[in-house]
């Protein structure tokens, strides 16, 4: 079992500026062909202030601020035999090109199954724009232990 008490573990938060080039880049690493994402005047003629930046974007510049490893570093915790299990966002307000973005993250639960045989940690991550929350982002991590049989 994972010691309990690293619930409540908070990473010091990180401010991060959201860059068009890494927008663009980004949406060409997972196949999104929309200009609005990194064409200035698509976005402002869809009515946009700026070009917004896609949902799974987050992901990519948590790992600027704290990466899943950094974290299982933390709990003590070697890389292999763990999975990426879950992960889930809520979006309060859109982030566009251009904002700057405050990252933290919180281990927020630690528990076990199968008599210790998978361990979770369970991870929140908050994304801050302007002191205001536009997102969060929920992520479980499994790890498979050796049990003695």
């Amino acid at each position: 079992m994972i010691d309990p008490k690293h619930i409540g573990y908070r990473t010091t938060p990180t401010v991060l500026a959201v860059d068009s080039w890494r927008v663009k880049l980004f949406c060409k690493a997972i196949g999104e062909n929309d200009p609005v994402y990194w064409d200035i005047d698509t976005a402002q003629s869809a009515g946009l202030p700026a070009c917004p930046v896609p949902p799974t974007y987050l992901k990519a510049i948590e790992g600027d601020h704290c990466t899943s490893a950094d974290l299982l570093q933390v709990l003590g915790i070697p890389v292999k035999g763990v999975l990426h299990a879950e992960q889930s966002f809520t979006y309060f307000s859109q982030v566009y090109v251009g904002d700057v973005v405050e990252i933290s993250r919180e281990i927020v639960d630690i528990y076990e199954k199968k008599s210790g045989a998978y361990n979770f940690v369970v991870v929140d991550s908050h994304f801050k724009v302007k002191d205001k929350v536009a997102a969060t982002n929920k992520q479980v991590i499994l790890i498979r232990n050796k049990v003695a049989a």
